[in-house]
C-alpha cells in the first residue's frame, strides 16, 4: 500500500474484513468464478468484478438494470406470492423470516407499507 496516506490505508483495511460464507454461498461463489474464466479464459483478478455483464468483452460490473431485472424474474420465477414481489420491486427489499431482524425499523415500515399499499390496490 505504498504511496498511501495513512488515512486512506485505515479506511482500506476498515473495508478489507473477513465474512463467513454460508456452504451455499461457496458454492454460488465458485460458480461464478468457473463462469468468469469460461467467459474471459483466465483466474478472475482482485480488479474484476464478482458478478460481471455476460455481454461485455472485457470484464464490467453488471449494469443496475440489468440486476434489477434478474432479480426481479428470479421472484416471480421462485413463486413468491405477488405482494411480496410488489413489495420488493418498490422498495428492493425481500424480507423473509431469516432476515426481518436486521432489517432498521424506517426500512421494514417501508416494505410493509408496500404490501400493504398491493392489497389496498387489489381490494379496488
Amino acid at each position: 500500500m505504498q504511496g498511501m496516506s495513512k488515512d486512506k490505508i485505515r479506511k482500506k483495511k476498515a473495508r478489507m474484513r473477513r465474512i463467513p460464507m454460508s456452504p451455499e454461498v461457496h458454492q454460488a461463489m465458485l460458480r461464478q468464478r468457473e463462469r468468469f474464466i469460461d467467459k474471459f479464459g483466465r483466474e478472475p483478478g482482485p480488479g474484476d468484478p464478482v458478478f460481471f455483464d455476460p455481454d461485455a468483452d472485457k470484464p464490467a460490473p453488471l449494469r443496475e438494470e440489468k440486476i434489477d431485472q434478474a432479480l426481479s424474474e428470479a421472484v416471480k420465477l421462485a413463486g413468491t406470492p405477488p405482494e411480496l414481489a410488489y413489495a420488493f420491486a418498490k422498495t428492493g427489499l425481500l424480507v423473509t423470516e431469516k432476515n426481518i431482524g436486521l432489517l432498521s425499523e424506517e426500512d421494514l415500515k417501508e416494505w410493509q407499507e408496500a404490501v400493504k399499499e398491493y392489497r389496498r390496490r387489489k381490494r379496488h
